[in-house]
């Protein structure tokens, strides 16, 4: 029983893999427009750097226990929002791919700019290792989910939307929130400890 449910969510992985790809050329593009937003629409960029800083203060003085588990509640609550209102024809997964993208760009460039290569990458690559594929793939189911929705309205496809979003859940649960559950970890003890020696 136990195999032929993780055979199941390999195969969903495998059917995941168009719509991945799709995931990872939008966010691709929101990074990189928001790594060069600050040297060619600076007004834009001072606009979105103000609530991510305040977004991020809030976590500022969390303990680390509490840090891992906010963060991890999150991502969890943000990435399964995806994958739900991806049913709506798939917009939401895009426009939430576009807006964290060109905010980890900003973000990037800003640390780049104030503390250097190396360190602003020790703030990013280790939880993002595991965060990134997270969320991407909970993009991209939302993604999936909105396409075959598309179908079922001109009646190209026999899924129904209840069975859709159940094989989704199966897949979040068992795959993504993992993911999320060690980037969080992983961005409140391992990340943190670098960055403050």
């Amino acid at each position: 029983m136990k195999d032929t449910f993780m055979r199941e969510q390999y195969a969903y992985g495998r059917e995941l893999g168009p719509f991945l790809a799709v995931s990872l050329v939008v966010i691709t593009v929101g990074t990189v427009l928001g790594f060069l937003s600050p040297l060619h629409a600076p007004k834009v960029a001072s606009q979105v750097s103000a609530p991510v800083a305040e977004f991020v203060n809030k976590f500022v003085d969390l303990p680390k226990p509490y840090l891992a588990l906010a963060i991890f509640f999150n991502n969890v609550i943000k990435t399964l929002l995806v994958i739900v209102l991806g049913t709506l024809w798939g917009l939401v997964p895009v426009v939430f791919l576009a807006v964290n993208g060109y905010a980890l760009g900003l973000v990037l460039y800003l640390s780049i700019k104030s503390r250097g290569v190396w360190v602003s990458l020790l703030a990013v690559v280790p939880h993002g290792l595991f965060e990134l594929p997270g969320v991407l793939l909970g993009a991209s189911i939302g993604l999936m989910l909105g396409v075959r929705a598309c179908k079922r309205m001109f009646g190209k496809t026999e899924t129904t939307a209840l069975g859709e979003l159940k094989r989704a859940l199966g897949f979040f649960f068992v795959v993504i929130v993992p993911l999320l559950l060690v980037a969080a970890f992983v961005e409140a003890f391992i990340t943190t400890a670098g960055l403050s020696r």
